[in-house]
């Protein structure tokens, strides 16, 4: 029983918490902000919904939000933003992996 909410707890902790940057750590990148904002756009759910952090996306994204990315910066963004989404999906498979684990012993 103490192992499944120690499990818990150290899965809830992956899905809220950031690492929080020391005094030390240099300020992330406006890439990583962009990246960071536009993945949390396209994760929104309901009739907003947009799943693909795509190039379309990403101009829309920044535009609608009047963002400016440079073209230089734009690649770097978009691959930022897909490794951000892909640990999102990964949490969130987890999660419900975990969620049916209890239902299967029952």
């Amino acid at each position: 029983m103490l192992s499944l909410i120690s499990t818990d707890y150290e899965s809830m902790r992956e899905l809220t918490q950031e690492t929080v940057p020391s005094l030390f750590d240099a300020p992330p990148s406006d890439s990583y902000l962009h990246a960071k904002e536009f993945v949390r756009w396209c994760c929104s759910f309901g009739a907003d919904f947009r799943n693909s952090p795509d190039v379309a996306n990403l101009r829309y994204w920044s535009q609608k939000n009047k963002i400016k990315i440079k073209d230089s910066d734009e690649a770097e963004t978009l691959d930022i933003a897909r490794s951000m989404l892909l640990k999102r999906i990964e949490q969130a498979v987890r999660k419900s992996e975990r969620a049916e684990k209890p239902e299967l012993a029952n």
